[in-house]
């Protein structure tokens, strides 16, 4: 009886301990997924296209978050007319071993008979001229997701969201 109480008690330790050293396993992973996902630019990056006019003028300000190594697209549709598109980009943004981004893009503005494409290289944080040809200029900037600099970035769009509303008033 001494021996099945024993094989017994063997036993259920076993099972215990085998079921609470895979649960420490899988919580390790958990906290290690967790982690991973707050890194500075696990999300992808924040690209963002400002086109002006030869006065200056804004023609459009496209911005996407594109996962590294995967095809990320806006397409901005005129309300009134759905069928029209006002603005398309498209980008396959990979980050270099130098941290810097390579970006292929493609950029259409049909009204205003652009369409452009090619392949860039920037800096997080720096913003960069972009030759689109013609009498439109352009520039690209980019900020990991997520990262201190996104959320500057975002909080200084809404500020002067803020004061633009401001100055309606």
């Amino acid at each position: 009886m001494k021996r099945a109480r024993a094989a017994v008690v063997i036993m259920f330790a076993f099972l215990f301990g085998g079921s609470s050293a895979e649960v420490a396993v899988q919580a390790k992973r958990a906290i290690d997924r967790h982690l991973a996902a707050e890194e500075e630019g696990s999300v992808g990056d924040l690209i963002a296209l400002e086109v002006r006019d030869a006065a200056g003028e804004l023609v459009a300000r496209p911005r996407l978050i594109a996962a590294p190594g995967k095809a990320a697209q806006l397409e901005l549709r005129d309300p009134e007319q759905p069928w029209h598109i006002r603005v398309l980009l498209r980008v396959v943004a990979q980050r270099e071993a130098s941290g810097d981004l390579a970006l292929s893009y493609e950029l259409a503005l049909p009204r205003t008979g652009v369409h452009s494409r090619g392949d860039v290289v920037v800096t997080p944080g720096v913003e960069q001229a972009l030759d689109l040809g013609g009498e439109l200029t352009a520039s690209v900037f980019s900020v990991p997701v997520p990262s201190a600099a996104f959320e500057a970035y975002v909080a200084s769009e809404h500020e002067a969201r803020v004061l633009a509303v401001r100055e309606r008033s």
